[in-house]
């Protein structure tokens, strides 16, 4: 879609001249005049880029790799004449209100400062299929490392790429961050309602045309288009679990890995039926009126609701995903896997009393969760024995968890590994962060490893763990294997020594199978939240 959106929440710090600065309309092109600064020139297949250098990497903001009609899947981008400027952040996708990077509990962790809150600064926009490129040098042939933003399939941006400039900096890689459609733009599935959308997944098809505009471009930015490896965290996760199942991407990426976001399967066509016909009747309109969709105000379709995520089209995602077993695309995918220890508790500020339970609350609290009495009481008892210093608080995160995240985890591993084809690493991340809201701590709470994998460090104490993490994606992104000089031997998982990589501060170290007879016991119940 056409038209520019400003958020009116705290994105809105950039106004509407720093957003359009320099946009000229040339020969039906779009031009971009120069940054104000001198700054490195690179020409792409449409245009020429010109970004900044930041801290010896030179950075490249909002390029534009395809345009989207609302529903369908992208085009090519047009080309433009003069230099296109890199140096202003480019849109996310129209969301509701929300800054990860401004959070009071988790901003300054994720930012690693208490500092940089220029880079903060985004607005929303339909027009939002652009990217960031971080190098060392615009010469070379480095592997390249594509970060899927996370916030579901609903929310977020590619920010942090902004805030991680030590990573492609100390690891010698290119670093990508990629903006593509959300929620009802990227994910509203109308195949069911008319022949015209038959392709659903439109924001899936966004990531496919980001990956093919690296593959064209990305050698003129020092990287290696034969090279490039996916990760994402939580959605992001999620987002590269169904990358993997989409024919479309294959040969496009060469590794990926899955950061406590392994979505197994994607809802059916009928089920995303059924959500886009609620938000047409919403909208005030009949099914044989969605050519009138095309012209609803972007805050009415938002408001809307509907597309929550992937679907089962049979076209773009022709199978589910990762359900009974891994798809065949993604064999021959060497891939990462893992998950938090406390998962849960960025989310359960709502019930403070988890976060002061006593021994006797913990039983009746399984149960309630849909945990069967006997299983809660040995799940108990082996958490008590395993891992003695918990607090009953500690308890309940580690099991939830466990019955969630780690569950699904521990399945998408299992079923990649009966593919016989790339090796499959699994990690375990339980260091206790310092990170507090509504004064509850949050411990190795969900996402928790993501800025130490990218380098941004808040907190001293966990300077080494970050090198440690960083240096083994970039490792695994090089060569397929995380393993480096400053982590101890990191063993491919296999079905005998089940080796899982535990990162904590102040020693991290690869445990064969790490609390087996919980993860026995979990195994066999359904997955969810203990909450």
């Amino acid at each position: 879609m056409g038209g520019i959106e400003v958020s009116g929440d705290m994105f809105g710090v950039m106004n509407r001249r720093d957003v359009l600065r320099g946009v000229l309309l040339s020969g039906g092109g779009l031009a971009m005049k120069g940054a104000a600064s001198p700054g490195p020139v690179v020409r792409t297949q449409y245009g020429r880029v010109r970004g900044e250098e930041r801290n010896g990497v030179r950075v490249f903001r909002g390029i534009p790799y395809g345009s989207a009609s609302r529903f369908l899947p992208p085009s090519k981008p047009s080309t433009w004449k003069g230099i296109f400027d890199a140096t202003v952040t480019g849109p996310r996708c129209v969301q509701s209100p929300g800054n990860l990077f401004l959070s009071a509990a988790i901003g300054e962790y994720f930012r690693g400062s208490k500092e940089r809150l220029d880079l903060t600064a985004q607005k929303d926009s339909e027009d939002c299929l652009n990217l960031n490129v971080l190098t060392p040098s615009l010469t070379g042939k480095r592997p390249v490392m594509v970060y899927l933003h996370g916030g579901g399939f609903t929310s977020g941006s590619s920010l942090l790429t902004l805030f991680a400039d030590a990573f492609p900096r100390e690891n010698d890689v290119v670093l990508v961050g990629v903006n593509h459609r959300l929620n009802v733009f990227g994910y509203l599935y109308l195949g069911g309602l008319s022949d015209r959308y038959t392709v659903g997944n439109a924001g899936q098809l966004d990531l496919i045309a980001a990956l093919q505009w690296v593959r064209a471009n990305i050698s003129r930015f020092g990287g290696d288009p034969a090279n490039v490896t996916i990760f994402g965290e939580s959605g992001g996760g999620g987002k590269v679990s169904t990358l993997l199942a989409m024919p479309q991407a294959k040969g496009l990426f060469h590794k990926a890995i899955v950061e406590s976001g392994s979505v197994l399967q994607v809802a059916t066509a009928e089920a995303a039926t059924e959500s886009a016909r609620a938000a047409v009747k919403k909208l005030g309109l009949r099914e044989d009126q969605l050519d009138r969709l095309a012209t609803v105000p972007a805050t009415q379709l938002l408001a809307a609701g509907g597309g929550t995520g992937p679907v089962f089209d049979g076209r773009s995602v022709p199978r589910q995903t990762w359900e009974p077993a891994a798809p065949a695309t993604a064999a021959g995918i060497p891939m990462i896997v893992g998950t938090c220890k406390d998962e849960s508790t960025l989310f359960s500020a709502s019930d403070p009393g988890l976060f002061s339970l006593r021994d006797e609350d913990l039983p009746a609290r399984l149960v309630k969760a849909g945990i069967p009495e006997a299983d809660a009481t040995a799940l108990l008892a082996a958490c008590r024995r395993d891992h003695p210093r918990d607090t009953p608080t500690d308890t309940w995160f580690r099991i939830s968890s466990d019955r969630g995240a780690r569950h699904r985890a521990y399945a998408q591993v299992e079923r990649k590994l009966q593919q016989n084809a790339g090796n499959v690493y699994m990690y375990y991340f339980s260091w206790n962060t310092p990170c507090v809201q509504s004064s509850f701590p949050l411990r190795a709470f969900h996402t928790a490893e993501l800025p130490l994998a990218m380098r941004c460090v808040r907190y001293p104490e966990a300077e080494q763990l970050s090198k440690q993490i960083a240096r083994a994606w970039a490792a695994f992104a090089r060569t397929g294997n995380p393993s480096h000089p400053g982590l101890p031997d990191w063993p491919a998982f296999d079905p005998t020594r089940r080796s899982v990589m535990i990162f904590d501060a102040p020693e991290s170290k690869a445990v064969s199978d790490p609390d087996r007879e919980q993860r026995v016991i979990v195994t066999n119940l359904p997955s969810g939240q203990a909450l």
